[in-house]
């Protein structure tokens, strides 16, 4: 009955494949990429995905498939051409790296290197930053990049078994939508992590049931969709005050490698300015992110993320927060009949030097000035006759650091 369910499914995601986009790909990796295990090539998962790929009927071109990977490598030998190897750790291959795969000008590239590392005495640091420099490497060049967790493997120590085991999380973290995984069909539920005996062709190697597992695992992914993986998701956005700051906090699930988040915010809900950005280069599965705005505008600060992930660029949700009273305020602010003048009431707790800017919605620093204001309250008058209409901001600045900004319009 398993093996009936499983010639089903194997055969809907046949049928499935006939409308997908074809494409490039290229496989990298080691002994089971290269088919190892199997009885054939045809029988291992790289060929019969090949197989899959190739059931197109409509317009005769099917899917290409490039399988450069070598048995017993390791991360090491698959690193780009200009990649300085450490002291005793191998030199890349420049047959069979990720540069010789860039080659081919791919669509997809699948690395599948799940324990030679380990196997030789390498960090479990080592391989993960190996496979996530890859991971990089290949997005930078135009490619998306799919990542293989660890496979479990008979012939090592429970230790060794753990590691790997530690390994798959740290792939799934990493590579988020983009990793596959290799593991949990094929390692027993006893808490060994051993290669079930159903699957196990040699203490290392999976047989042609294990390669159909894994086989399996690549057809049920998005590898090959049109659509590739699902958007990033913005689970939580938070702002909280701390002192005269504010502390912004978000959460994401499904994020894609060279995601870049753009905090912005606004002193309107309507003009918002970048003041803070972080470009992930890495996939990751769930992540938590903070980052501080040191000077929030006078009263009501409203916030906002602009997001580009996998090509895709949107916005969060709009949300605001109101700073504490404080003895430093721009109490007023207007500009005059006739459009010539800016004037501003300054409250300060005592007689000081400030600097004042007017600064326009991309950034740029269009006036300033050096003033000295006495307490409580000072009025000042700043000419905006040559600006032209449109939305901007006045910020002034103590001489203890303390900032405020508030939006205009002329």
């Amino acid at each position: 009955m398993k093996i009936k369910s499983t010639l089903i499914f194997t055969t809907l995601l046949i049928f499935a494949f006939s409308s997908f986009a074809q494409m490039k790909a290229v496989v990298m990796g080691s002994s089971t990429a290269y088919g190892t295990g199997a009885s054939t090539y045809a029988n291992s998962w790289a060929g019969l995905t090949e197989i899959a790929l190739n059931q197109n009927a409509s317009d005769g071109a099917d899917t290409i498939i490039y399988n450069i990977a070598q048995p017993g490598y390791t991360t090491y030998q698959e690193m780009p051409d200009d990649f300085v190897s450490p002291p005793g750790r191998p030199v890349p291959d420049l047959d069979f790296n990720v540069t010789k795969a860039l080659s081919f000008s791919p669509d997809v590239v699948i690395i599948n290197l799940p324990s030679n590392d380990i196997s030789y005495g390498y960090s479990k640091a080592e391989m993960i930053n190996n496979l996530r420099a890859m991971s990089a490497y290949i997005f930078a060049g135009g490619a998306k990049c799919y990542i293989t967790t660890p496979q479990p493997r008979n012939d090592f120590t429970q230790d060794m078994r753990d590691s790997l085991r530690q390994l798959v999380d740290s792939v799934n973290m990493s590579f988020g939508a983009y990793a596959v995984d290799f593991w949990n069909p094929l390692v027993t539920n006893d808490g060994l992590y051993m290669m079930k005996d159903e699957y196990a062709a040699s203490p290392l190697h999976v047989n042609d049931a294990g390669h159909q597992q894994l086989f399996l695992k690549i057809m049920s992914s998005y590898i090959f969709s049109q659509a590739g993986p699902v958007a990033l998701q913005l689970t939580g956005f938070s702002a909280q005050l701390q002192n005269r700051a504010v502390q912004l906090r978000w959460h994401t699930e499904q994020q894609a490698p060279n995601t870049t988040f753009e905090l912005q915010r606004s002193a309107d809900g309507h003009s918002f300015e970048t003041f803070y950005s972080q470009r992930i280069a890495e996939a990751r599965q769930s992540s938590n992110y903070s980052a501080m705005d040191q000077t929030p505008f006078s009263g009501k600060s409203f916030y906002r993320i602009r997001i580009t992930d996998g090509g895709r660029l949107s916005y969060s949700s709009i949300i605001d927060i109101t700073a504490p009273g404080s003895s430093f305020n721009i109490s007023k602010l207007y500009v005059t009949s006739g459009g010539s003048a800016l004037s501003a009431q300054v409250d300060v707790q005592k007689s000081q030097y400030v600097f004042i800017n007017i600064i326009n919605n991309t950034g740029a620093i269009l006036f300033k000035q050096k003033q000295f204001i006495t307490q409580p309250s000072e009025s000042i008058t700043i000419p905006v006759g040559m600006l032209a209409s449109g939305q901007y901001y006045f910020r002034i600045t103590t001489e203890d650091g303390n900032t405020l900004t508030k939006a205009f319009g002329k």
